[in-house]
Formats: C-alpha cells, sequence, structure tokens
C-alpha cells in the first residue's frame, strides 16, 4: 500500500509540475480588435451608396487611413470572401494567433498605423467575418 501511495504522489507531481510548466511557457492570447476593420466597411459600404471622394477622404482622415490603406483593406476583404473553400484555414489561423501563436506569413500586407506584427490585419479583418458576417454582406451585397 505504501508503494502505490509513493507512485501516486510522484505521479501526481510529475503531472502538476508539467501542467505549471505548459502554462507558464505558453504564449500570452492576443486580442483581436476590429473596430477599425468595421469602420472601414462602413465607410466603404457608404462610399458604394454616395460615391462622393471627399467625404470618403474626411471619413479616413478621421481612422487616419490614407487611400492606398483602405484600398488594401477592402482588398483583402474581397480576397477572403471570393475565397470561401479556404475561410477555413484562415479561420483556423486565426484562432491559432489569438492564442499566441506567432504565424509566419508567405507575403504580409500591413498598413500604416496598424501593429506591424505579421498576419495583424488578416486577423482583423478574420475576427471581422468571424463576429459580424452581416456587417460585410452590407458593405459588398447592399
Amino acid at each position: 500500500m505504501k508503494k502505490i501511495s509513493s507512485l501516486l504522489v510522484i505521479l501526481l507531481t510529475a503531472t502538476a509540475g508539467f501542467w505549471v510548466g505548459v502554462v507558464l511557457t505558453r504564449p500570452p492570447e492576443r486580442v483581436i480588435e476590429t473596430q477599425r476593420m468595421e469602420a472601414c466597411l462602413l465607410i466603404y459600404r457608404d462610399y458604394r451608396s454616395h460615391g462622393d471622394q471627399e467625404k470618403l477622404a474626411t471619413e479616413l482622415s478621421k481612422l487616419a487611413l490614407s487611400p492606398r490603406d483602405f484600398q488594401e483593406i477592402i482588398d483583402r476583404f474581397i480576397y477572403y470572401r471570393s475565397r470561401k473553400s479556404s475561410m477555413e484555414q484562415a479561420m483556423r489561423l486565426l484562432k491559432a494567433f489569438k492564442m499566441g501563436a506567432d504565424i509566419d506569413a508567405a507575403s504580409v500586407y500591413s498598413i500604416s498605423g496598424l501593429a506591424s506584427e505579421p498576419f495583424r490585419l488578416d486577423a482583423e479583418i478574420l475576427a471581422v467575418f468571424e463576429s459580424k458576417p452581416e456587417l460585410i454582406n452590407q458593405a459588398f451585397e447592399g
């Protein structure tokens, strides 16, 4: 009986040590902010309805975005929207990115004023697909 209890204590200690090691070495989770990407979709939707370049420029300046940056963001939305077959894989990457994994992308799209972390722009765009798909439909179909 004493051997079994000693073996059980060793096993529990090893398991607890492993768990503590995993918790301490795991990268911190990332918070993905989507407000800027959502605002871009709203601006795009409004621009499609009125076509006013000056109003577009005013709205983009409020977000500190250049027209080129705005175009890149909308192009990335269109890219992911048109490639539904790769969306599942992209969502898995988003989940890994949120959990703190470093994603090495083949090509990185970066926007001025946005964190220079690889995959950050795509993560924010994909998070909008995940959290507000109706907003995407309004922007591109409405």
